[in-house]
């Protein structure tokens, strides 16, 4: 299941490079408009994926996935788009829809990445959460929140740490003469 699927840049490629032919890849987003972007693809198909709308952070799971049938979830910058309060009930759904030994799959933003240190005054919406100039919010995250997350967050909803790792980059724009540095964190944490 991708969470946060955008254009379905996770679930195309899963697709069309497995060999699997059971495979079935659940796609959502937050936004109807990502959800139009999957399902117009030439290469959406109804018998292998599913793109719907749905909010992490609802009090319902879909109606058509059963608690506890999925695999692994993919959830690549999602969480830093979620309000710091709404992070218990997103780790809540997670596990809810996580079959026994289940994982999750991460990838975020991490502290101090060249996006947080470019954002301008007043863009501040509490401590490392910004919102940005379309209205879209984003928070940066330590390792040690993550962890917090996955494994302390939700008394009845932890999981085991699997990876808890910290991307530091230096990407270099040689035309440009442009130094970037960014840090991502990105995890494993299985049910």
């Amino acid at each position: 299941m991708e969470i946060g699927c955008g254009a379905g840049n996770t679930m195309f490629p899963l697709l069309q490079e497995s060999h699997n032919p059971d495979l079935f890849v659940y796609a959502c987003d937050f936004s109807s408009t990502a959800v139009d972007v999957v399902k117009n693809n030439p290469n959406y198909d109804i018998k292998r994926s599913h793109a719907f709308v749905w909010d992490l952070t609802s009090p319902t799971l879909p109606e058509f996935i059963e608690p506890e049938t999925v695999d692994v979830v993919v959830l690549i910058f999602v969480l830093s788009a979620i309000r710091p309060e709404q992070w218990e009930r997103a780790v809540e759904n997670l596990h809810k829809l996580l079959k026994p030994g289940g994982l999750v799959v991460f990838r975020d933003y991490g502290r101090y990445d060249l996006a947080q240190l470019r954002f301008k005054g007043g863009r501040m919406l509490s401590e490392n959460f910004y919102i940005r100039g379309d209205g879209t919010r984003v928070y940066f995250f330590t390792p040690e929140e993550i962890e917090h997350i996955f494994s302390r967050l939700h008394e009845s909803c932890q999981f085991t740490i699997e990876q808890n790792a910290v991307d530091r980059r230096l990407i270099v724009n040689r035309s440009r003469k442009l130094k970037m540095y960014r840090v991502w964190l990105q995890g494993k944490y299985r049910k």
